[in-house]
């Protein structure tokens, strides 16, 4: 089979290309313009640095293609509409360019965030079919690249994959948490009992591939996490116990929190570049409940996630050192 992986580079791009080369597919690699193939160095893809802003070039480069894997997003932004620039806009030209391909239409499976449908309320789990309000840029551009895929659905069929906080080897997001505790401290926003979903980089691969194949999926929205929730004092624990590290841990107040945001934010923008923390993400930050269901996910798309969170971080802490990362 022909797959196709935007932001396939990337950090859980990287890792959807090998396992799909493991089982036998023909894979396209799509990366922003003038980008290198950094994780993709060495692998057997056909790689096109065209971005997502030509729905021409995406249709070449579709040419064959039986799934589209849109992973390809911005995270983080120096201004606001850099992120509806490449969520949404781009993700309209990879919907346009998969309507527009010759024959019948690729599947997409988009990875979208919980960050485009907000927190669950007190003792409420997030699911396919909570009603959206979401707190970010970010995840508003998600939720209107949903949105695009919606209006789509009559031509082609999607699947929406809704992630939380992904980690493993490779991401360099969660390698700055392992950094912190192996120097002996660890920062948090807001409490350290507010509770996340979590799920290891492998664990969200496999989501990504069932979500290609059932044939329940095309028109559903899942859920994609391990089953287990943890607290981010969870998390920190055990990454302190796999680094045999025990760090003091700070938490920072919602009013200092705002004004690191506001003075990294003055700084991106005379660096040019996007900062290490936003208002947006300090409300994010803030809230009690990230979490979760993955029941429909586990039914539907068979879904089995092997990684829970003490095995995860492990792996993960593995991968650091042996890359030389710690």
């Amino acid at each position: 089979m022909k797959s196709l992986v935007t932001g396939a580079a990337g950090f859980v791009g990287s890792h959807l290309v090998e396992q799909l080369l493991e089982r036998g597919d023909e894979v396209v690699a799509v990366e922003r313009e003038g980008a290198s193939r950094g994780w993709l160095r060495g692998l057997d893809v056909d790689f096109h640095d065209c971005g997502l802003h030509s729905p021409q070039r995406l249709r070449s480069a579709m040419r064959g293609v039986r799934v589209v894997y849109h992973l390809a997003a911005l995270t983080e932004a120096r201004r606001p509409r850099d992120c509806y620039a490449v969520n949404t806009v781009g993700t309209a030209n990879v919907v346009q360019a998969a309507a527009d391909s010759a024959g019948a239409p690729p599947r997409i499976v988009f990875m979208s965030s919980l960050a485009a449908v907000g927190p669950a309320r007190p003792g409420q789990l997030l699911d396919g079919d909570s009603i959206p309000m979401p707190l970010s840029h970010y995840g508003r551009s998600k939720l209107q690249a949903e949105a695009i895929l919606h209006v789509y659905a009559d031509r082609v069929p999607a699947v929406i994959c809704r992630f939380p906080a992904v980690y493993g080897p490779r991401d360099r997001a969660v390698l700055k948490l392992f950094q912190m505790v192996s120097h002996g401290v660890a920062f948090t926003v807001g409490p350290w009992h507010r509770k996340v979903s979590l799920v290891y980089v492998m664990d969200a691969v496999a989501g990504l591939v069932n979500a290609g194949e059932s044939p329940h999926a095309p028109g559903r929205t899942y859920c994609i996490a391990h089953p287990t929730p943890a607290t981010w004092g969870e998390f920190v624990t055990a990454v302190a116990l796999v680094l045999d590290r025990n760090p003091r841990r700070f938490a920072l107040s919602m009013g200092a929190a705002r004004a690191v945001a506001v003075a990294a934010e003055a700084v991106g923008l005379m660096r040019r570049r996007a900062a290490i923390l936003n208002r947006d993400r300090v409300r994010e930050l803030a809230q009690a409940n990230w979490v979760c269901d993955v029941a429909a996910a586990m039914g539907e798309l068979s879904y089995d996630p092997r990684y829970p969170l003490l095995s995860g971080v492990g792996r993960t802490a593995d991968w650091l050192r042996r890359e030389q990362w710690l």
